[in-house]
């Protein structure tokens, strides 16, 4: 080492060496800043380190090949020229020695050319070529794995922007349903169990992003489909594809699991994991550990002990609270109430099992919003969330339960709080993401209510409503472009859907361009034979905007025939209000439309009586006096909808309800401020998505 170093001071050489340094420098920022740019891996910036480290002794090697090996002592008295050879040299040149050709040429040049030449041009090539091997390795990365989006690409597909890139996708795990290998018909529920408690498990990890069950769901036959891992991994921005099969005889159970490298087919882990069913909870966070090591997840101590909280040790219980999972699965009324009958057997089998109760709390919400219970049985599932938490206060079901009974309450502020501590526990329950988002809508946060759609769209990229809440929210926010690019992905992926053109036509409106979105649906309604409840309400909506009053007598007919008593509409609007209001446009309002009317502000008073915050139904109760021609008690209601957050005046705008006041200093000065609100929500997401390099 002591001779290396002689050598370079002897032939001058720490100026290649500086410059190297220097230009290495140079390298490494614009390595940084292009990394950051495409969203590569944490290792992007050290090869380009280990490329640089690599390259420093064979640019020295070549220094001294090219040239920078003439000694730097000085000349001797031979080599030195006469007094008029000095005289034509330079001042302060130094000593000079001659060249083959009988010329001169200062010792200094000789030794610092040679190495000048190599500095200032070879150096400066050789970081050029590291540059573009670096360049070529990160190209192949992008195209790859999906690491990075142009902006071409972020612009034409939203969808791909959003979902996650680089490290973040590394650690993106769908875990496929388990093949079921059990041959008794009594435990065929078992295999779809072990799946679902393994994404539990999985998702309890922060540091990890596992699509949700219904996305994974979807994929259950891909293989009879034709579909490859790397497909079902591209359409879902996941990094990694756990799939596993589940035997079961009696009490003794076999789960074997393999953690794949989409991209390459390559299997990363698998194991094989034997024990009695009553172990079926180790045996998952087992899975959920190994799995979370493979890919370098971080795992906090929180985690950890979640993670190995014991849920039940009698194997009735964990039988009966699985079977009531996959019942409940099914989203028929009839399945509902058996998972009740079955939760509640689990619940007999032990009192203290936690998720037991959060299957009865879920059972219980059903009832009424999906399957035509009382309300009361909101009550019932609020009691039955409370008891699971009384059990494990840190069970994140438990905490979902109560969101949900508060959000069906009309309670957003609350359920953005629970929520969110939700999703602390974890981050990886769809369903407390799309609540996040919904409680924000009504509490007139759009920026809140798009982060909690982009969270929910991570989770589960297939789902179309997930899909659709961040068309509307995009279309709320006025960012037109954004949301009718998501709006072409929908239609190409579901023409047919009644939901898709139902936003296709509220896209239309809020542009300005009710008659034309009128038009459009239907023609839709005429050509798809669609006729239904949902279909109507939207085309009597529709047909309000585009002040064809006519047909929203002729519509609301139909409806009405389906749906007697009136049917809630979309889009803030509701059928009884349009229909009052379209008599009231061929004269006086008739005993009918008062009735209707009456029969609205009716349902949309009782709500705030029990206490519910947010804008939605303060607006009801504006667009019923507008019909009724109140006018003054509805910009009252409205004032009301704006202090609780509403900014939606870009569809009031296009209301023919409030054509009456639209002038009004009230009305515009109502108007004014939800202008302002809402462009503070369009320039808060912007700065959000520029940051996170989502546009």
């Amino acid at each position: 080492m002591k001779n290396l170093f002689r050598e370079i001071h002897r032939r001058s050489l720490w100026q290649v060496l500086g410059v190297y340094v220097a230009g290495g420098w140079v390298v490494l920022q614009i390595v940084d800043t292009l990394a950051g740019a495409l969203n590569l891996p944490e290792w992007a910036d050290s090869l380009a380190l280990f490329m640089l480290i690599v390259g420093l002794p064979i640019v020295m090697a070549t220094a001294i090949i090219q040239g920078g090996g003439a000694p730097a002592a000085a000349a001797t008295p031979e080599a030195v020229g006469d007094s008029t050879d000095a005289g034509d040299r330079d001042a302060g040149e130094g000593p000079t020695t001659r060249d083959s050709g009988g010329g001169y040429t200062s010792a200094r040049a000789a030794t610092s050319g040679a190495a000048g030449f190599f500095t200032w041009r070879n150096v400066i090539g050789g970081g050029v070529v590291a540059l573009a091997v670096w360049g070529l390795i990160a190209i192949g990365w992008v195209l790859t794995s999906g690491a990075g989006l142009s902006p071409a690409e972020a612009s034409a597909s939203p969808s791909r922007a959003i979902l996650p890139q680089g490290e973040a996708r590394r650690k993106s795990v769908a875990v496929l349903p388990f093949e079921n290998q059990i041959t008794d018909a009594a435990y065929a529920y078992f295999a779809d169990g072990v799946h679902e408690s393994v994404l539990t498990q999985l998702g309890r990890i922060g540091d990890l992003r596992v699509l949700s069950r219904d996305a994974m769901m979807r994929y259950r036959d891909y293989r009879e489909t034709g579909r490859t891992l790397r497909e079902i991994s591209d359409e879902l921005g996941a990094g990694a594809v756990l799939q596993g099969t589940v035997r079961r005889a009696a009490d003794a159970i076999r789960v074997t699991v393999e953690l794949v490298d989409p991209l390459t087919d390559e299997s990363l882990w698998r194991q094989q994991i034997e024990g009695g069913a009553s172990e079926i909870f180790e045996i998952e966070t087992r899975v959920a550990i190994a799995v979370a090591g493979e890919l370098e997840a971080a795992l906090s101590p929180g985690e950890a002990e979640a993670l190995t909280r014991p849920q039940t040790e009698s194997l009735d219980a964990l039988d009966f609270y699985l079977r009531g999972r996959q019942t409940a699965s099914r989203r028929r009324g009839e399945d509902n109430e058996e998972a009740i009958r079955l939760f509640r057997l689990a619940i007999e089998a032990d009192s203290g099992f936690a998720l037991a109760w959060t299957g009865l709390a879920g059972g219980y919400l059903s009832r009424t919003s999906l399957y035509g219970y009382p309300p009361a049985w909101v009550d019932s599932a609020d009691v039955a969330g409370r008891r699971a938490l009384a059990l494990d206060s840190m069970l994140a079901e438990g905490h979902l339960s109560l969101a949900w009974t508060a959000f069906t309450r009309g309670r957003y502020e609350e359920t953005k709080a629970i929520a969110t501590r939700v999703l602390d526990l974890n981050p990886n329950l769809v369903s407390a993401a799309t609540l996040y988002g919904y409680a924000h809508i009504f509490t007139g946060d759009w920026a809140g209510a798009l982060r909690g759609a982009k969270a929910a769209y991570r989770l589960d990229p297939t789902n179309p409503s997930v899909r659709d809440a961040l068309i509307i929210g995009y279309q709320d926010l006025r960012e037109f472009d954004i949301a009718e690019r998501w709006l072409d992905e929908a239609l190409e992926r579901d023409p047919r859907s009644p939901q898709v053109r139902r936003i296709q036509q509220t896209h239309a409106i809020q542009r300005g361009e009710p008659e034309e979105a009128y038009r459009v649906f239907r023609r839709w309604m005429e050509e798809s034979g669609e006729d239904d409840a949902y279909v109507l309400t939207v085309a009597v909506n529709a047909a309000h905007y585009a002040r064809e009053y006519d047909d929203v007598i002729e519509l609301s007919d139909r409806l009405l025939a389906i749906a007697r008593g009136g049917t809630r509409g979309a889009s803030y609007q509701d059928v009884r209000v349009a229909r009052a209001f379209a008599i009231g446009q061929r004269g006086e309002l008739d005993t009918e439309a008062l009735e209707l009317l009456a029969s609205a502000e009716q349902e949309y008073s009782m709500p705030l009586d029990r206490g519910v915050d947010g804008w939605l139904f303060p607006l009801y109760l504006a667009e019923i006096n507008m019909a009724r021609r109140a006018y003054e008690e509805g910009l009252d209601w409205l004032a009301q909808a704006v202090d609780a957050g509403f900014a939606g005046w870009h569809l009031l705008a296009q209301d023919p309800l409030f054509d009456a006041v639209r002038e009004t200093p009230r009305y515009r000065e109502l108007q004014a401020t939800m202008q302002g609100r809402l462009e503070a929500h369009r320039e808060a997401i912007e700065r959000e998505e520029i940051e996170a390099g989502e546009r």
